[in-house]
């Protein structure tokens, strides 16, 4: 009877860890021209896009911008390149697309490379 129960405990065990959703993080918000809110149903980040520096008089076109290619919601993998008082420095990455939104900014003239 002990058997039975182990193996059915492990059965149902193993069903949930291959079957159970994997949750990825999502756009919450865009703040500002280089800077986001991040979640992932668990916590919240913020984060800042690594490598892109925006001038101050194209601020609003590159928020504008930012907010059209990451609209809320958006699934995105995160790759950090560390942090500064408290907040996530990273390259963000886009499921749809693949490629880094720091480098869509920089080739739409939007940002400067600081990498």
């Amino acid at each position: 009877m002990n058997k039975f129960i182990i193996k059915f405990l492990i059965l149902l065990i193993s069903f949930f860890y291959f079957y159970s959703e994997v949750v990825a993080a999502e756009i919450l918000q865009v703040s500002s021209s280089s800077v986001l809110l991040i979640g992932d149903h668990n916590r919240t980040y913020t984060v800042k896009l690594a490598c892109a520096e925006v001038s101050t008089d194209l601020e609003d076109k590159s928020v504008d911008w930012l907010r059209k290619q990451l609209p809320r919601h958006t699934k995105v993998n995160l790759k950090p390149q560390g942090s500064v008082d408290g907040v996530l420095i990273a390259r963000v990455i886009p499921f749809k697309s693949n490629i880094d939104i720091s480098d869509k900014y920089i080739s739409e003239g939007l940002a400067e490379n600081k990498c």
